[in-house]
């Protein structure tokens, strides 16, 4: 029996407080955050996790959440305002939390996923996560925004971090496909297997010596808030199965598909995953 300490898999990522801004001077309020879109997948799948968070005093969806974030008296929960009324989502940042610390986490995990929005996962973070883990998966938001003096999210490139770094300490890094813009795919394939999402077009696994494109699901898309988040975590899910990386792949592209299919942290059904992969 594994020690009651260990976790199928850790997520480590805020929750945030969504501001929605649609056409017609519509506004929604919402739970945001990495943490909570795969929490969806992993309550969905009845996985065993636990999650390392950060929030302000001001945190309003304890209520919704499984594992809530630990409160920092006296600071402010991360908020994103995303403006959806254009060709393209447009992100800023009002609002942001303390950090995730190396002493938040606090169990073992077969399977991490770092997962910062606004970079809440420091390396010293990351460094105490792989230590921890028998996989980490990154997802590269967490490395690479930045922020500009209006609170826009900007990406530097991976070599400007520390975390270029880390590289071999993660077993996947994931990037959409302006995130890989930022990278340099040829140099960060010899060292992780690197995925790309590319939206309805499924996603691209990069590995040393290989790269597989797997396909999409069709769906009719209204918001693609947190698929990249559902993407991980499905990804996640195969790796906990042992199951070949372009497995890993379709799983987390049916996850991604049905996240965009609604407004908001989803409601996934788990009967739509193949059988042999629930």
């Amino acid at each position: 029996m594994r020690p009651a300490a260990t976790r199928d898999i850790l997520v480590v990522g805020n929750y945030c407080h969504d501001l929605l801004r649609h056409g017609h001077g519509r506004e929604t309020h919402a739970l945001g955050g990495s943490a909570a879109y795969i929490s969806a997948v992993l309550d969905a799948m009845n996985r065993d996790y636990a999650v390392a968070a950060v929030a302000g005093e001001d945190f309003r969806y304890a209520h919704q959440v499984r594992y809530p974030p630990r409160v920092v008296p006296g600071t402010r929960t991360t908020q994103f305002i995303a403006d959806l009324t254009g060709e393209t989502r447009t992100l800023h940042v009002s609002a942001k939390s303390e950090p995730i610390l190396p002493e938040d986490i606090t169990v073992d995990a077969r399977v991490a996923l770092a997962c910062g929005v606004a970079g809440e996962v420091l390396p010293e973070t990351l460094l105490r996560v792989s230590e921890r883990a028998r996989h980490v998966l990154a997802d590269a938001q967490g490395l690479l925004r930045t922020l500009d003096a209006q609170g826009r999210v900007l990406n530097v490139r991976l070599e400007d971090t520390p975390f270029d770094a880390m590289l071999e300490r993660l077993r996947v890094l994931k990037a959409s496909e302006e995130e890989a813009e930022a990278l340099d795919i040829e140099r960060v394939r010899r060292r992780t297997c690197l995925v790309v999402t590319r939206g309805p077009r499924g996603c691209t696994v990069y590995t040393a010596d290989a790269r597989l494109d797997v396909p999409g699901v069709p769906v009719e898309e209204v918001d693609a808030t947190g698929a990249g988040d559902c993407f991980l975590a499905g990804f996640a899910l195969g790796l906990l199965r042992e199951l070949p990386l372009a497995r890993c792949a379709e799983i987390a592209n049916g996850f991604g598909a049905q996240a965009v299919t609604q407004v908001g942290v989803p409601r996934l059904d788990a009967s739509r995953i193949p059988a042999d992969l629930r």
